[in-house]
């Protein structure tokens, strides 16, 4: 998860995390915003959905509370049109795409068209 929120940093994006993904970013030179778990005080990531503040959402869950947690933040970005990405690959896929497109390179292809230049 480091690239992800390295390329997020350096395009000016804050990044608010609960404790143990904080440590673990500020441990790794990643300036990040403390925020509190679901059910442990306020304000939590929920909130900051609801308000405005959050206009991405990178989300890798893992145990059954992390799980439910998912389902309530993944519901709450639905309501509210926010993009919820869950996996560290589709972070970085987030990441680079949004630097792309920052740098003017806008234009779509087909993932037929990304396969055929692999091969």
């Amino acid at each position: 998860m480091l690239e992800p929120a390295r390329l997020f940093k350096e395009m000016g994006f804050g990044i608010q995390a609960t404790r143990g993904t904080h440590a673990f970013l500020k441990a790794n030179g990643i300036d990040a915003q403390l925020v509190k778990k679901l059910g442990f005080g306020r304000p939590d990531l929920v909130d900051g959905i609801k308000t405005g503040e959050v206009s991405l959402v990178v989300n890798t869950p893992s145990g059954s509370q992390s799980q439910q947690d998912d389902a309530y933040i993944r519901k709450t970005a639905i309501r509210y049109r926010i993009p919820n990405v869950t996996t560290p690959a589709a972070a970085l896929a987030a990441a680079k795409g949004i630097a792309a497109r920052k740098r003017g390179l806008d234009a779509l292809c087909t993932l037929q068209s990304y396969t055929r230049a692999l091969r």
